[in-house]
């Protein structure tokens, strides 16, 4: 398995854990073999990490890749977010890797891949408490929002949510997305547009919208459109899941914030049917 499945096994776990738990779901492995399952993968991934703290594809000494590297870390993040022991230096190494994320990209690189691996890169360090709104505003200001990608845009939206000085860049995101986004009665998506270099960053519509909606429900938590992009969302499975492993991953976290800022109280009430 590459860098890229493994830090997507890790994330759907850590995504899936308060849910499981809550609903105590039938034939859930139980709480230490998800330990363990997590403890290998992220041993696994410790081993594929090369000295600039960055991650191939396949196995160490090869080329780091931005995107992969980001994963992993975003993986390492949402681990320790949920109570697994990620590696105090194999994190470090990681984030030092994102902090300077910018000197590791190829000649070839587009300016669109560049732009949305630099947000991504923001956000995931934003979940290590790290955050660099300062770098977030000049990205966003810099390129425009219509030169960002939608999960560019989320990315930042992530990051710039209370911080200050970023309200002209917070209302600009409301306003943009608000005509950006297709309802109907009961659902609603976004739809963004693709360059020649999108399998460098393996996006999707359905990705784009659980970005969006996750960075939605920390933005205006009362807002109408949040059940609306849940109920689009699962609309979209099939046969249980969706298209691939990004869109898992990233739906499952964007569920993950909707069951915890909604769902997270349990029921206690006593009924009387006569």
């Amino acid at each position: 398995e590459c860098s890229e499945q493994l830090a997507s096994r890790i994330l759907a776990i850590a995504a899936l854990r308060d849910v499981l738990t809550a609903f105590e779901a039938e034939d859930l492995p139980a709480p230490q073999e998800l330990e363990a399952a997590v403890g290998r993968d992220l041993e696994r991934l410790k081993g594929m990490q090369n000295d600039d703290g960055g991650f191939p594809y396949w196995r160490r000494g090869y080329e780091s890749v931005p995107f992969n590297t980001l994963h992993v870390a975003h993986a390492l993040a949402r681990a320790e977010q949920k109570g697994f022991e990620v590696p105090g230096e194999m994190r470090q190494g990681a984030l030092q890797y994102l902090r300077q994320i910018e000197n590791h990209y190829p000649d070839w690189y587009s300016s669109d891949v560049r732009r949305s691996l630099t947000a991504y890169a923001l956000y995931v360090r934003n979940l290590m408490g790290d955050r660099d709104p300062a770098k977030a505003r000049k990205l966003f200001n810099d390129a425009g929002l219509e030169k960002l990608s939608l999960d560019a845009v989320g990315w930042l939206w992530s990051v710039l949510q209370d911080s200050a000085g970023s309200e002209a860049e917070l209302q600009a995101i409301r306003q943009y997305l608000g005509n950006r986004v297709v309802e109907t009665a009961n659902a609603a998506n976004f739809t963004d547009s693709y360059s020649d270099q999108n399998y460098l960053l393996l996006g999707s519509d359905r990705r784009s919208d659980a970005i969006l909606l996750e960075a939605l429900i920390g933005d205006s938590p009362q807002s109408d459109l949040i059940p609306k992009l849940v109920n689009g969302l699962l609309a979209h499975r099939t046969q249980g899941r969706w298209g691939n492993t990004q869109e898992n991953v990233f739906v499952l976290i964007a569920l993950d914030r909707y069951f915890n800022a909604y769902e997270a109280q349990t029921p206690d009430f006593v009924a009387r049917i006569w």
